[in-house]
């Protein structure tokens, strides 16, 4: 299926959760805060959110640093 992430379009396979979508990207979860749609999805439900053609996927992965 076919997603925007950040702004630039990315394949991923079908009935794939947020979580399938972190593991792809390399993101480190515990950094990383996320929006499906225009929503903030709690990191409690990404294995359980399912996403779907077309959907609208911004990240955010915060990095510390001095």
């Amino acid at each position: 299926m076919k997603l925007i992430v950040n702004g630039e379009p990315h394949e991923l396979r079908d009935n794939s959760t947020v979580d399938d979508l972190l593991d792809e990207l390399g993101a480190t979860k515990a950094h990383t805060a996320l929006m499906l749609n225009g929503e903030v999805v709690p990191s409690a439900d990404w294995s359980e959110t399912v996403l779907k053609e077309n959907d609208e996927v911004e990240m955010l992965v915060f990095v510390g640093g001095g």
